[in-house]
């Protein structure tokens, strides 16, 4: 299977800093996913909630799916607390990996890949020099 896509895997450093983009931007579209899903299950429970909160005088079976109700409110404020602290910690990662992977990729490998090409360009030139001399 041949890959659309080329990956850079002539040096770890770029490795780092792509998957830590890849880290980066996975993290920020999981977080809008987590607060809109987290949105959807909130409005979808509130109405209900709010008015069997409204009737004082609730049956057994009301006031049973008032506190079931009550409670799945709960869980998914906590479930949302715990999701976004899960995907801050994904995030800081990834920034930390982007971080690394580029400042090493420019100050260690990008200009001792810079020398060789200069002094390939240089060598060129010179044979080049001496090929048209003869």
């Amino acid at each position: 299977m041949e890959s659309r896509v080329p990956l850079p895997t002539d040096n770890i450093f770029k490795f780092y800093a792509l998957f830590g983009l890849l880290l980066v931007i996975f993290g920020i579209g999981s977080t809008v996913y987590v607060n809109q899903a987290t949105n959807d299950l909130v409005f979808n429970i509130a109405v209900e909630y709010e008015t069997l909160k409204a009737d004082p005088m609730r049956s057994v079976s009301h006031e049973a799916n008032f506190q079931v109700l009550k409670r799945r409110l709960e869980i998914a404020k906590q479930n949302n607390g715990a999701f976004f602290t899960g995907l801050s910690v994904v995030i800081a990662i990834g920034i930390f990996m982007m971080w690394y992977g580029f400042k090493k990729w420019h100050t260690e490998v990008q200009p001792v890949q810079d020398e060789m090409a200069r002094l390939s360009l240089k060598r060129l030139r010179r044979e080049l020099g001496e090929d048209e001399s003869v």
